[in-house]
């Protein structure tokens, strides 16, 4: 949870996303208390803190879009309509659409991305396609990373499962609660790409 800021890959007109799971960053007093505890030798509280602020904080979290040169696109930071609370990773189709992972809202966000014209008609870049809230499921839990296969599916994988025991000394029966226990898959949601993945996205020959 160190990381507030990752970026990932670029579509086919050399557009990188980037995912900023605090959104603007954490607020003022946040950063002092991180200081004050690194200062003290507390560093294994700093987790902590992160999680708890952000847990506390739905919709915190957004994925801008850089153009060729550097500069934010018109319109980003994008946050899904609020769905992106504490995005993680990122993935982009074979139709330049944008899928992100959530990690607090345990769920997947689908973006408008470069080629307007694979939208739905009307739809912008960074506009939400996802229903508000994202595609969520069952056996979701905190998402890491995000990958879409050949076939078109969509995989994410569970990192967390219950936060707070990921923290001091859970009861024993609860011990293993932390950690993610597996990936989910959605079938044929995306449009397929051409692996392993070198350079920007591809459809399959």
């Amino acid at each position: 949870m160190a990381t507030a800021a990752r970026v990932w890959r670029s579509t086919a007109r050399a557009t990188p996303w980037i995912t900023n799971t605090f959104g603007k960053g954490l607020p003022l007093d946040v950063k002092l208390h991180l200081l004050e505890l690194k200062l003290t030798d507390k560093m294994g509280e700093i987790d902590r803190v992160v999680v708890d602020w952000l847990l506390a904080h739905p919709g915190v979290g957004s994925v801008a879009m850089l153009r060729p040169d550097g500069s934010q696109a018109p319109g980003s930071p994008f946050d899904g309509g609020g769905s992106t609370w504490g995005a993680w990773g990122a993935a982009i189709d074979g139709n330049d659409q944008v899928w992100i992972s959530d990690f607090a809202g345990r769920s997947i966000t689908h973006l408008c991305g470069v080629r307007t014209e694979t939208c739905p008609p009307g739809m912008k870049t960074g506009d939400p396609i996802s229903p508000p809230g994202g595609y969520v499921g069952g056996d979701m839990q905190m998402l890491t990373d995000i990958a879409i296969d050949p076939a078109g599916d969509v995989w994410v994988a569970s990192n967390w499962q219950v936060a707070d025991k990921c923290f001091g000394k859970p009861p024993e029966a609860q011990s293993t609660y932390c950690g993610g226990n597996g990936l989910t898959v959605f079938y044929g949601m995306a449009k397929l790409v051409r692996t392993p993945l070198i350079g920007p996205p591809r459809q399959p020959e």
